[in-house]
């Protein structure tokens, strides 16, 4: 048997640890870093006197249902050890756990347990050779039955939780006997442990936050009862006054109660104790200072209340009434939707209780809400309105209410479709709520950037240029083009028209002229005519020409110029890229006439501050693309009119952006066609256009298209319900109209030779390998490229009329098979297949499809290049310099040196 420790004495008998646990460590708090649990166990010098003599992570117990109740409580290691072992010390009493050594009398032998004793007492002990204290196996010594049973926590702040929520049931149960003083003995330790306790509060959105109040709530009305058991009505009435702190404003719970029924005995008369109390409710838990400190503020509306002048305080609702209606359910077993405003009509939907439900108008004379054309309906029977009875279909003098209105301050929020100004049609996929999506699942943002944001610091000197190879596009279309890029920081702007006869020349050459003329300082421009001269000169300093007897993809690319603009463009591109080097620009990019690269404003819109911060060891960009969906069928200037885009994938929760080396290697093994694997959470994708997949199906059985080339994989189903008459399934569109493979921005080298375009989206180093380090522009804050395809029908029309048939393998096997579907439509079907088509699957909201996905944070709208095109479209006068305002650039570095 271990004996009783000669050493285990009581805390309040020992100067010495007195001393030490005053001073020995820092307060009782456990947070999520780990190091405020080792300073709690072993004070600031925890690692010991050398780096080699660290101590292991500091362990925490909570002993209960003890025979001795003095053993219960939580334990934490003392500022002393012994036998290389902490000593564990109670918060509640003068009990401590020790490791001891016990030798054998007869066979010299030495075992080694834990004991749990008071004042010299050994309560319990367990034998153990271990050292780690054990949970079980413990025996009685000078203790009572039964023996305890040790939990063991690794923070403080957790061992602290589980002993207020041991101590609080305690607490409880001993009121259900009427054992005051052993629930007040209790609920002052569940106190203590709670607020010993990670604190978190309502107002803290981290997990626990409202748990943690609530429980506070609860344990301090818990105490306030046993409070006035015991006649102890002040404490009673400030316990209670502050429990309500942590719990909503005006929410019943029994501390108010108790609260009341404390003033009662003060001699406060019913009406001001509920003032008083009321007063409190209004109050947070940031505003609580603690009981002890709260005692004066109740001691003054105490004096108040017995003076009868607390007056109800009214406060007047000054919420405007934005227009909506909005009703909530009161019964629910009437609340129906029925197809026409008859009670006998077909029966389309029901709502729950406390459901708030939005209407359009109120009819026949305050009987019946028409819902409004956002509300969820069943619509497979083509029934495009629905209708809830506000009163049950009883006689006038006995019915009662369905719905209640709700005030203008009770509104839910716009959603976000109403903000993005999208419309919705009776029938279709409706705009899920905020408690449906309580998270959008994209990660760019533009946000508006704050007023007092601080100038950046540095001017970057980096040059840029832009490319693009032109046919068949308006003038307006080629000025805000090359406008947005010269005010968005790219210094040269090469446009290679693929028409010599192209009559948006002449605005192209004027536009360079002016750029010469006025000597615009960084900003320049080059326009070619790809006539035969211009092939005559390509043919002999082409990188692809010079090249195509050694590798086939130069071979194939010259062999198709003729017949393919893709493969005009990845020369007109190596042209430009070798242009671009011999001026000395840094970065380049080669663009459609329907692309431009986006900034977002926190960064001031400038793509030379975006790539001029790019580490020097990043070889290339890749710039993820949004996609335009254009709301009206026809537009004349794309980067003017068009401001709604969906948003990459790659942008997204839970995609992670490829790398190259896997995409080419994927090419190489044949293994383009397959889907690619995931590494994150994407199953929300599957959902969101699953269901979207589902309503598209029966335009395209109306279309009955017949494709080339295997079909484009569908989200996965598992889990969505099919709308009725769906059959079976065909390949149909969703998500992109065009590549959301993005664009790379490459970096050039004095000192080396320009990359060469491989692709559209894809460069190669000039001696064929790969780009060692590519930054992937997905972050929140990088740049994208807007892509605007297919904004106008007739644009649409005529692009796929002059490109003809379109192989389900141009370019790049991943791409969207909204192209190959435009060509067959364009080329076969009617002019109303071509407008079905066009706005099904283009335009995408025959089926509130763009508000279904502005919900879920999919879709967003970019009005910036518009607004900087306006804006540059009338010179501005320069701001005036005030005192303060001048400053000094270094010319070499580019760096701000000072301001007066």
């Amino acid at each position: 048997t271990i004996q009783p420790p000669s050493h285990q004495l009581s805390a309040s008998t020992s100067p010495s640890l007195a001393a030490s646990m005053s001073g020995g460590y820092g307060p009782d708090v456990g947070g999520i870093t780990g190091n405020l649990d080792y300073r709690v166990a072993h004070g600031p010098n925890w690692a010991g006197p050398s780096s080699c003599q660290k101590r292991a992570p500091p362990a925490f117990f909570l002993v209960k249902d003890a025979g001795s109740g003095e053993a219960d409580g939580v334990y934490k290691p003392a500022s002393r050890r012994w036998l290389d072992h902490d000593v564990y010390e109670n918060r509640f009493g003068e009990c401590i756990i020790s490791r001891e050594a016990h030798t054998n009398s007869k066979t010299g032998q030495v075992k080694h347990g834990f004991v749990l004793g008071q004042d010299g007492r050994p309560l319990y002990g367990v034998k153990t050779e271990k050292h780690e204290l054990p949970g079980s196996g413990w025996k009685a010594f000078q203790g009572q039955e039964p023996v305890p049973e040790v939990q063991k926590f690794a923070s403080w702040s957790d061992c602290c939780q589980h002993g207020a929520w041991y101590f609080f049931q305690e607490a409880e149960n001993a009121s259900q006997g009427g054992h005051w003083k052993v629930v007040l003995m209790m609920a002052d330790r569940a106190f203590d442990c709670h607020t010993q306790a990670r604190p978190k509060g309502r107002g803290d959105i981290r997990d626990g936050g409202n748990e943690w109040s609530q429980q506070l709530c609860d344990l301090l009305g818990t105490r306030a009862e046993a409070l006035l058991h015991l006649g102890q009505y002040k404490r009673a009435l400030v316990d209670a006054c502050a429990a309500v702190h942590f719990v909503n404003a005006f929410e019943f719970s029994k501390a108010r109660t108790r609260g009341i029924t404390a003033c009662l005995n003060l001699g406060v008369s019913e009406p001001q104790a509920k003032l008083l109390m009321d007063e409190m409710c209004r109050r947070n838990d940031r505003e609580f200072p603690g009981v002890q400190a709260l005692e004066p503020l109740v001691d003054t509306f105490l004096e108040r209340a017995k003076a009868q002048k607390l007056q109800r305080v009214k406060v007047e609702d000054d919420t405007e009434d934005d227009g909506r209606i909005y009703f909530r359910v009161v019964d629910p077993e009437d609340c129906k939707l029925y197809s026409t405003t008859s009670y006998t009509s077909k029966v389309i939907g029901k709502r729950e209780y406390n459901d708030v439900v939005r209407g359009e108008n109120v009819l026949k004379g305050g009987t019946w809400l028409e819902l409004h054309v956002s509300e969820e309906f069943d619509d497979s029977s083509g029934h495009r309105r629905a209708y809830i009875p506000l009163f049950t279909d009883d006689p006038e003098d006995e019915r009662e209410e369905v719905l209640e209105r709700v005030p203008p301050k009770e509104y839910p929020r716009p959603g976000r479709w109403e903000f993005l100004g999208l419309r919705l049609k009776p029938i279709g996929l409706k705009p899920p709520g905020d408690a449906d999506v309580p998270l959008d699942y994209s990660r760019w943002l533009d946000p508006e950037p704050p007023d007092k944001m601080k100038v950046w610091p540095y001017v970057y000197k980096h040059g840029l240029a832009v490319s693009c190879m032109v046919r068949g596009v308006s003038e307006e279309v080629i000025d805000s083009f090359v406008r947005y890029h010269w005010v968005t920081g790219w210094n040269h702007v090469f446009l290679y028209f693929d028409d010599p006869d192209d009559p948006s020349i002449r605005h192209a050459k004027s536009l360079e002229d002016y750029s010469k003329s006025k000597n615009m300082a960084g900003a320049g421009m080059t326009v070619y005519r790809m006539d035969a001269e211009w092939w005559a000169r390509t043919k002999s300093n082409s990188r692809f020409y010079a090249r195509r007897e050694k590798n086939d993809m130069y071979e194939g690319v010259c062999k198709r110029q003729e017949t393919d603009r893709s493969a005009r463009k990845l020369i007109v591109a190596d042209q430009a890229i070798l242009e671009a080097h011999d001026m000395g620009i840094d970065w380049f990019v080669h663009l459609d006439i329907d692309e431009c690269v986006y900034v977002p404003r926190m960064q001031e819109c400038s793509s030379r501050r975006f790539f001029g911060s790019k580490e020097r060891s990043v070889e290339a960009v890749r710039l993820w693309n949004h996609e335009a969906v254009p709301e009206d069928t026809e537009c004349k200037d794309w980067f003017r009119e068009s401001t709604l885009f969906q948003l990459n994938r790659y942008h997204c929760l839970g995609f992670k952006a490829p790398r190259e080396y896997d995409q080419l290697l994927r090419r190489r093994e044949g293994r383009e066609f397959e889907t690619e694997k995931q590494s994150g959470d994407v199953g929300w994708w599957d959902k969101i256009f699953g269901k979207i997949f589902l309503r598209r199906q029966a335009t395209t059985k109306k279309l009955k298209l017949k494709l080339p080339g295997p079909a484009a994989p569908s989200p996965c189903l598992d889990g969505l319900e099919k709308p009725p008459g769906t059959g079976d399934l065909v390949e149909t569109f969703c998500s992109f109209a065009s590549y959301e493979c993005g664009k790379m921005v490459v970096r050039l080298d004095r000192g080396l030779r320009p990359p060469v375009p491989a692709s559209k989206h894809f460069y190669l180093a000039d001696n064929g390998d790969l780009l060692k380090e590519v930054y992937q522009a997905n972050k929140g804050d990088d740049a994208v490229i807007l892509h605007y395809p297919n904004a106008s029908m007739s644009s649409w029309r005529s692009r796929y009329e002059e490109q003809g048939k379109t192989s389900p393998q141009d370019d790049d096997p991943r791409m969207s098979r909204v192209p190959v579907a435009s060509s067959v439509v364009v080329r076969s079907g009617s002019r109303k297949d071509q407008d079905i088509f066009y706005r099904a699957f283009i335009m995408q909201n025959d089926h509130n499809e763009l508000a279904y996905l502005a919900e879920h944070g999919l879709v967003a709208r970019v009005e910036t290049v518009r607004n900087i095109l306006y804006y540059y479209d009338n010179p501005q006068a320069p701001p005036e310099q005030l005192p303060g305002q001048t400053t000094w650039v270094d010319p070499k570095s580019g760096m701000k040196l000072g301001r007066a």
